[in-house]
């Protein structure tokens, strides 16, 4: 079905108003079943994505020109508003007449008689542009300042503000709605220069650049579709963040021994384990969905990889034949994920605080597993793609309380601001050779 660029990015917003859905999977699907390519497609993403992440300011700036509340208009109406609210707040390419007369025609096709309303909304926006109202930062309610500016839920912003403190909370916010580059990993066991490696990828159309900290990593400049690229299809390349490739750096596997992998799915660490492996010893791999391992074993082969050995099993069981078994164990742990919300902006809307707490018990007793399966002298590593220390460095603390015997040798907290990557929680423990779990 053929649609325009503003069309795709309504449709996406109401299938992620409706079902929920994540806008990244939503906005493939709908680019790709209406064949949009070039300046349109780019378009339409940058229209759905920053509508989801400035949703709150957006819906607080239209409730001021609007005499119908938020919460009573249809959901086309509220998203053609929020999509024209965008492009007149946030795009200097697109004139404030532009703006306004797309969005009335999108509202005779999907809102009908609503249509003189939206241009009654949007056209007040233009006028009164100089004179919005906004939440008062000094002396007033500093959460909700945050809450509405960078448009998170409040108890997000409350977490971030509680553990460390206002201007932290405010540039990791800021940092987060802003649009980032992707990473990929240069699989090590091709071994080619890195002349050869930029001129494969440019041959596939991809500009990328080596990072200077992390080896085998480089950052794309500019969009990258992997199901064009011959070179990823060949297994030259992975798509995986900075930040998540230092967790299996850190994690120092080396060849010859036999690891486990937790929850390991899509295979991300698992398969760079392997490579830094040389591809010699074994992995154990664990994830509790059938497609989720086929993901898993599909990534292996496409690199080149035959060492992972991939297992449905749910890590929260313990499985007595692994005991002491492990040189190295990897907990990639279930978590909140508030450190990947600038790749991933929905998951502000999809996470619920009660969520933590069910999270930090399933990261508990993973762990506790864990600790089990390492050998004395053995390691165990642990990490989240979240920033929160209940998940992260008190997690840890918890979990040392309760296993004697391991010492921390490593711990690493890594920001998108600061660091470029995700926001990331690490640590490497060494277990010793007396050990005991508090819990048995």
């Amino acid at each position: 079905m053929k649609m325009s660029a503003r069309e795709a990015a309504l449709n996406a917003l109401l299938r992620v108003d409706k079902d929920k859905a994540y806008i990244n999977a939503v906005m493939t699907d709908i680019c790709d079943s209406s064949e949009l390519n070039g300046l349109d497609r780019s378009f339409a993403y940058e229209l759905a994505f920053g509508c989801v992440k400035n949703i709150t300011l957006l819906d607080y700036i239209i409730s001021q020109f609007s005499k119908t509340k938020i919460r009573k208009m249809s959901a086309p109406v509220k998203c053609i508003l929020e999509l024209g609210a965008y492009q007149i707040l946030y795009t200097d390419k697109v004139p404030n007449s532009a703006a306004c007369n797309e969005s009335v025609k999108l509202a005779k096709k999907y809102a009908g008689r609503s249509a003189g309303f939206v241009n009654g909304v949007l056209r007040g926006l233009c006028r009164g542009i100089d004179n919005i109202k906004l939440p008062d930062k000094d002396g007033g309610d500093l959460c909700k300042y945050f809450s509405v500016m960078y448009s998170f839920p409040r108890w997000i912003v409350k977490r971030i503000y509680d553990d460390y403190g206002a201007e932290f909370c405010e540039v990791v916010l800021k940092c987060a709605n802003e649009t980032h580059k992707p990473y990929i990993r240069i699989n090590r066991l091709y071994n080619y220069p890195h002349e050869e490696i930029i001129s494969a990828l440019q041959n596939d159309g991809i500009d990328a650049t080596e990072t200077k900290d992390v080896p085998n990593c480089y950052i794309v400049n500019g969009r990258l579709d992997i199901n064009k690229s011959d070179t990823y299809k060949n297994g030259l390349f992975s798509v995986q963040n900075k930040s998540s490739q230092i967790a299996s750096i850190l994690t120092d596997p080396e060849p010859g021994e036999f690891i486990i992998d937790m929850c390991a799915a899509p295979g991300g660490k698992t398969t760079h384990l392997a490579e830094l492996m040389d591809n010699r010893g074994e992995i154990l791999a664990f994830d509790v969905y059938d497609h989720k391992i086929r993901l898993i074993e599909n990534a292996a082969e496409r690199l080149g990889i035959n060492i992972i050995r991939a297992e449905k099993h749910d890590a929260l069981i313990k499985r007595p034949e692994l005991c002491g078994k492990a040189d190295r164990v990897l907990v990639d742990a279930p978590c909140s994920g508030l450190g990947v919300m600038h790749t991933k902006p929905d998951i502000k809307w999809h996470r619920q605080e009660e969520d933590v707490n069910r999270l930090m018990y399933i990261q508990s007793k993973i762990l506790d597993n864990a600790a089990e399966y390492v050998k004395p002298g053995g390691y165990l590593t642990y990490s989240t793609c979240t920033i929160l220390k209940d998940e992260n460095e008190r997690q840890i603390e918890r979990f040392m309380n309760r296993n004697g015997g391991f010492k921390l040798i490593c711990e690493k907290k890594l920001f998108t601001h600061t660091d470029g990557g995700s926001g990331f929680y690490i640590a490497k423990l060494k277990k010793l050779k007396e050990f005991k779990n508090e819990q048995d």
